[in-house]
């Protein structure tokens, strides 16, 4: 017994010791993520808050599970996400609505973004002035802030117009400006970049290398992207097979981000082409194409914000960097709101995009933290550590905000469930939605004649028979008494009970709509009879009725979409 101990001790103790590896994080991440922001979908919450939140407790603010290595390895697939979130932005700019409404965009976009940049660079340079002393310290960091502050990120908004299935001009000025913001934020920060280095005596490069290179950025980021879109639809025309058309279109979206991040190329810039190129170069396949990604998306979306909740490090927050970042949050809120309602003034969109658009443009994550790197790197010391914190800080507190009054914003608006698709709909309309509740029923004994009648004056194609209880007994339809007119000279002693046909499939009023279209093709049926207590009638679908509702429903929502024009 002891010899069994000792070879086993070794045994146990190693099973002691799991080894928490990097699947297993990932499982509990993407669980326990999908959890609460079901939770909070629940209390009329976005999803993405309550990814956020269980990731602060499972990262370095919690219990520490998802620690900073592992964060660290992370990374490609935090680019993944954003990558994907631009490729979907992408797909929504078709070149219709360039030609459309590109001016108004375009006027928005550089009045909220510049209203940011300017509000934040004078209050962190004069309210830091005045209340740490030092302006030499704080005016070259308002001015890299006032630059950082003007990005808007697309991922958390862009994730709640999906997830409230928006469509409309307030969602159509929402994705042309965060699919231009990031070109506008580059130019800005390159100036920044400039003026703090002259004011605190760090100017090294010339001007013109300073200037250029967000050109440069971009430039190369419009190729890559626009070759990418070019090749994939050039790649896919014969293709219709959804797991082909998956596995090239992410082949080829991570080629994009790869490449572009190999080279310096603006990652979320380069995907955004990839889009806009694809959905103009082949409308038609481009539908297909992104509702796969959109399919595949979820997972991805939900890590990346459970791993910004994980990088949040509240021992970091000192008193002045919780002074900053308050100042930094509070004038960046004003400039975004009112830069974009005076852009949306200005640009005479119609007033519920002007009194809805301010609470839709908090948001920041990828591009501002990537600029607060490049600021950390660039000015060493209280600039550069000052930024990194305070765009932490700051990211995870709109990260929280800006999603939930992004979703009041299109809530109020009206344009919720106005881009809803034929799978969507199946998922939530149930059978009483669309069953006829009071269908011409046939009782067993009624003569042909009667039935005759019947059929005159209605245009079903199926009848159902039902004895005295109104319990149904079978089926007659119109074929069935085609033919029985044609071949019996007896007809006055014809009755249904004669006529019927078995009843094959019975639902109840409760049954999802998926389930009823199922239970039809794997019967091959054109009809199906809806019950309550066993066998009683309450209501009849007939197949050709229930592409019809289809069809009418997702009429009526472009129908409403349109309505909610630029302008009206």
């Amino acid at each position: 017994m002891n010899e069994f101990i000792r070879l086993t001790n070794p045994i146990l103790e190693d099973l002691g010791r799991i080894h928490v590896n990097g699947l297993l994080l990932l499982g509990l991440a993407l669980l326990a993520g999908t959890v609460g922001g079901k939770l909070f979908q629940r209390i009329k919450v976005p999803q993405v808050v309550g990814y956020i939140i269980i990731g602060i407790i499972l990262g370095q603010s919690g219990f520490n599970i998802i620690d900073r290595e592992m964060v660290r390895a992370l990374q490609p697939l935090n680019s993944l996400a954003l990558g994907t979130i631009g490729f979907m932005i992408g797909g929504e700019i078709k070149r219709s609505l360039l030609i459309k409404y590109g001016r108004k965009f375009l006027i928005v976009l550089l009045s909220e973004g510049l209203s940011a940049f300017l509000l934040v660079f004078l209050s962190i340079g004069i309210l830091g002035s005045l209340i740490f002393g030092h302006p030499e310290l704080y005016w070259p960091l308002g001015i890299l802030m006032g630059a950082i502050a003007s990005a808007t990120a697309p991922a958390a908004t862009t994730d709640v117009l999906w997830e409230l299935r928006s469509r409309g001009p307030l969602t159509t000025m929402i994705l042309g400006i965060v699919a231009m913001d990031d070109a506008l934020s580059l130019f800005l920060f390159a100036i920044a970049n400039t003026v703090a280095a002259v004011l605190i005596g760090q100017h090294h490069e010339a001007w013109w290398i300073i200037f250029t290179h967000p050109v440069y950025e971009i430039i190369l980021a419009i190729v890559i992207g626009g070759a990418g879109g070019f090749v994939l639809g050039k790649t896919l025309r014969q293709q219709t097979e959804k797991d082909r058309l998956l596995a090239t279109t992410l082949g080829m979206l991570m080629l994009v981000i790869g490449v572009s991040l190999a080279i310096g190329a603006d990652m979320l810039l380069a995907t955004m082409a990839l889009g806009i190129v694809l959905t103009n170069y082949a409308p038609r396949l481009s539908q297909q194409i992104f509702a796969v990604v959109h399919g595949f998306t979820p997972p991805i979306y939900t890590l990346f914000f459970v791993l910004i909740g994980a990088k949040f490090q509240a021992e970091q927050v000192s008193f002045t960097v919780l002074i900053i970042a308050v100042i930094y949050i509070v004038a960046r809120i004003v400039g975004k709101m009112y830069g974009s309602y005076m852009g949306a003034k200005w640009a005479k969109a119609p007033r519920r995009v002007q009194k809805n658009l301010p609470l839709c443009l908090f948001s920041q994550a990828g591009v501002a933290i990537g600029l607060s790197i490049v600021a950390y790197q660039t000015f060493p010391g209280f600039i550069g550590d000052t930024i990194v914190v305070v765009i932490t800080v700051s990211t995870f507190v709109v990260q929280l905000v800006g999603p939930i009054l992004t979703r009041i914003a299109v809530t109020r608006s009206e344009e919720a469930g106005l881009n809803i698709t034929e799978d969507d709909l199946i998922r939530k309309t149930r059978a009483k939605d669309i069953m006829d509740a009071q269908p011409p029923f046939i009782y067993a004994d009624t003569p042909l004649t009667h039935i005759l009648s019947t059929f005159h004056n209605d245009a079903h194609l199926y009848y159902p028979v039902v004895d005295r209880e109104r319990r149904i007994i079978g089926i007659i339809s119109v074929d069935t008494i085609k033919t029985t007119v044609l071949e019996s000279l007896l007809t006055e002693f014809v009755i249904a009970e004669d006529l019927k046909e078995p009843v094959f499939q019975l639902v109840t009023a409760d049954c999802p709509l998926d389930e009823v279209r199922e239970v039809m093709d794997r019967y091959s049926l054109d009809y199906l009879p809806v019950v309550k207590d066993g066998k009683i009638l309450v209501g009849f679908i007939e197949r050709r009725e229930v592409s019809k509702y289809i069809r009418g429903k997702i009429l009526e929502m472009q129908r409403k979409s349109e309505e909610l024009d630029f302008s009206g």
